[in-house]
């Protein structure tokens, strides 16, 4: 599914669904390779969310919650997880679509900030702060938060 929404010329797309499977390959690969970027996208969540299916959201979630600790083992130095949704799907609102435009954005590193960056305009800016991360030419929209991420005694 990522591959439909981030250019990955230099990379490798993996297509999978089930989420212990997503996880688990996300940490073999965080902990194969010394730099680079790495996107995942659970889907599981988002389908119970769409078949309105309680207990298989719980069951997703509880998976996420147990593999993101492990992941979290990986980062190091100046590595960054960001965990986020790109919307909403609670299954227990009595219909099938999208619940929430705005999502919390997440995130873990030796060399963060502890605290809140605030309600961001678009989602785009996340991809401006990767882009100025890893100093490459940004997105045509979106506004980095690096800055406001990045403790000042790195």
């Amino acid at each position: 599914k990522v591959a439909d929404v981030v250019i990955n010329e230099r990379g490798r797309s993996i297509s999978m669904v089930d989420t212990k499977s997503v996880l688990e390959r996300t940490i073999e690969i965080a902990k194969e390779i010394n730099n680079g970027f790495i996107c995942c996208n659970v889907q599981e969540t988002d389908l119970a969310g769409h078949s309105e299916n309680v207990d298989r959201y719980a069951e997703k979630l509880q998976i996420a919650d147990r593999l993101i600790g492990e992941l979290m083992d990986t980062i190091h130095g100046d590595d960054i997880l960001l965990i986020m949704a790109d919307h909403g799907n609670d299954p227990t609102i009595g219909h099938s679509k999208h619940t929430r435009e705005m999502v919390p954005i997440m995130m873990y590193g030796e060399n963060l900030k502890k605290g809140y960056i605030g309600i961001r305009r678009t989602l785009s800016d996340v991809g401006a702060t990767v882009a100025d991360y890893f100093k490459v030419k940004s997105p045509e929209n979106g506004e980095s938060f690096l800055r406001d991420i990045i403790s000042d005694e790195v």
